[in-house]
């Protein structure tokens, strides 16, 4: 121990890497659905390590976060700004509820209980998993005026609120959605996503060029034997498989030939089909029997994600889509996946696509390109990210972060951290339009979020060094209770406005109350337990919303308790 106490004194930036190292071992493991996370295994290494003794930069614990919460905003700007439409106004509705909520149940009990400001953050921060909070409260202390000892005192005191309750949050939410909200709706929720989903195909129907996990793209190639006299050409097949079904080579006397819907096609010739898995299974009772022939099999073909920018698809549902096309430009395209922000969105003929989507395309190379272009722009790998623009964005959110306004007589401010989340909101929404710079991509976002909080959390935790006990000493069973309480209540209050007065559908109304606490581990307890992906569609809006939301309320709190 004192070889470490040592290291640590020479080197204080051993400490921060060292909680890092052992909070993500942690974090990563898994109990059924839930696990500790990152950030919290983090803070509470950096807790027991920092009774040694630490001393760090406040600096480079501000200049951790702003990286952190730029990337949060900057990925979830299309989706913020997209879900301000009428197609997603309960969802918008839900989570102002939930978040509200939580609000004033925080600043009401914190009151009642003569809790600091610093728990009371921790608490909010905590019990309403979203880590941002904290960051944002940090900075209101930081401004608060007081002397340094009462200032580390207020952020050791939000850290151990932080690290008791998120785990309680965490861990409420999840039993709440997944085992009590179908009692009280009195629903499963197996049957329930069973349904929404067959509201999404039309009433079971599949999608026509369309790929999910029950029906892989493939291609066979079958000898023409027992085709009807009226089938003459390539285009009768594909209308009389069906589901956008593309005959893309015949073999003519051993001699293989592109396709076109004119292409003739007599018995005895050898056709080359790609279509969903169900549709050419049924090829060999229709054409004839399947042949292995590699040469006519060989595609040029493409596979593209796109991000969708094209205000003309934004709020509508594929099969809209699909029906205004050209059906020509579709022939031998297939949509293989829709993601929006990182979340897999079940394939159904009714399912919305939105500014922001991530779709991913496959087909004929030429085909592919145009439908991609008219769609948005390719989402290209790449390695590099603009820096000039990272750092710009950082900058004008800090200045904005500084202005402050009057209210009441009490001056009120977003912050280091608020400022800098609405630069990244504005920058992300602003690359989702613009796409030709600003480029920040998937990997980079998600590094900047990881280190960027987690090293965070690691600062805060080191400096609270043994204020950290007498803080868990003084208050922490009163936390355990609190945590429970301002996880469950904004759950409540939002199932009911949800179910009651929005009506939203058992499903989309679960995975929004996930989004709405920023619970990312809850949604994947319920997707498990319905066994559908269906729950996405109601996290994504709430999700985007939840995290600008909660993240605002840290300095409102530090200011109102």
């Amino acid at each position: 121990m004192e070889i470490l106490k040592q290291i640590i004194h020479e080197a204080p930036e051993f400490a921060v890497f060292f909680s890092l190292a052992l909070g993500h071992a942690v974090g990563r493991l898994k109990i059924g659905s839930f696990s500790l996370g990152s950030v919290a295994s983090t803070l509470i290494f950096a807790l027991l390590i920092g009774q040694l003794g630490v001393t760090l930069s406040p600096v480079f614990k501000t200049a951790c976060f702003a990286l952190f919460v730029y990337s949060i905003g900057f990925k979830s700007g299309p989706e913020f700004f997209g879900s301000l439409n009428r197609g997603t106004v309960k969802l918008l509705i839900l989570a102002v509820v939930v978040c509200v909520t939580g609000l004033v149940l925080v600043i009401t009990l914190c009151h009642l209980l003569d809790m600091n400001k610093g728990l009371a953050a921790g608490l909010a921060a905590g019990a309403l998993t979203e880590s941002a909070t904290m960051g944002t409260a940090s900075d209101a202390i930081n401004r608060l005026g007081l002397d340094a000892k009462e200032t580390q005192n207020l952020s050791s005191n939000m850290a151990v609120a932080f690290a008791i309750t998120y785990v309680l949050g965490t861990i409420t939410v999840i039993i709440f959605l997944r085992n009590i909200v179908p009692s009280i709706l009195k629903v499963n929720l197996k049957e329930e996503a069973k349904k929404l989903e067959a509201s999404l195909s039309g009433e079971g129907r599949e999608i026509s060029g369309s790929i999910n996990p029950y029906s892989p793209v493939i291609a066979r190639a079958y000898k023409v034997v027992f085709i009807p006299d009226t089938v003459r050409t390539a285009g009768d097949v594909e209308q009389l498989l069906g589901n956008r079904t593309t005959v893309f080579r015949v073999v003519k006397e051993g001699k293989i030939m592109d396709s076109t819907p004119a292409t003739p096609i007599n018995k005895g010739d050898i056709l080359a089909i790609m279509g969903t898995y169900t549709t050419i299974m049924n090829a060999e009772q229709v054409i004839g029997p399947e042949v292995n022939n590699p040469e006519a099999l060989r595609y040029n073909g493409k596979l593209l994600k796109v991000v969708l920018t094209n205000n003309a698809y934004h709020n509508k549902s594929i099969k809209e889509i699909s029906e205004q096309a050209d059906p020509h430009d579709l022939r031998g395209v297939f949509l293989i996946s829709i993601k929006r922000q990182e979340n897999e969105i079940p394939l159904f003929p009714n399912t919305v696509l939105r500014r922001g989507d991530v779709i991913q395309l496959m087909g004929d190379e030429g085909q592919v390109d145009t439908i991609a272009k008219r769609a948005g722009y390719v989402e290209k790998s790449s390695d590099k990210s603009d820096l000039v623009m990272l750092t710009l964005g950082i900058v004008l959110g800090i200045l904005l972060g500084l202005l402050s306004v009057n209210i009441g007589g009490i001056p009120i401010t977003l912050g280091v951290g608020g400022g800098v989340l609405v630069s990244g909101l504005f920058f992300g929404w602003l690359r989702s339009k613009y796409p030709v710079f600003g480029s920040l991509p998937g990997a980079a976002q998600w590094v900047l979020q990881e280190f960027g909080l987690s090293a965070f959390a690691a600062v805060v935790g080191l400096s609270a060094g043994r204020d950290a006990i007498d803080a868990l000493n003084k208050s922490g069973p009163e936390l355990i209770v609190l945590g429970i309480v301002v996880a469950l209540v904004p759950q409540v209050i939002g199932l009911w406005v949800g179910h009651k007065l929005l009506k939203l559908n058992p499903i989309i109304l679960v995975g929004g109350l996930c989004g709405s606490q920023t619970v990312a581990a809850a949604l994947s307890a319920v997707s498990d337990e319905a066994e559908s992906t269906t729950p996405v569609l109601g996290f994504t809006v709430t999700y985007a919303i939840g995290n600008v939301l909660l993240a605002i309320w840290g300095p409102i709190i530090v200011n109102l308790v």
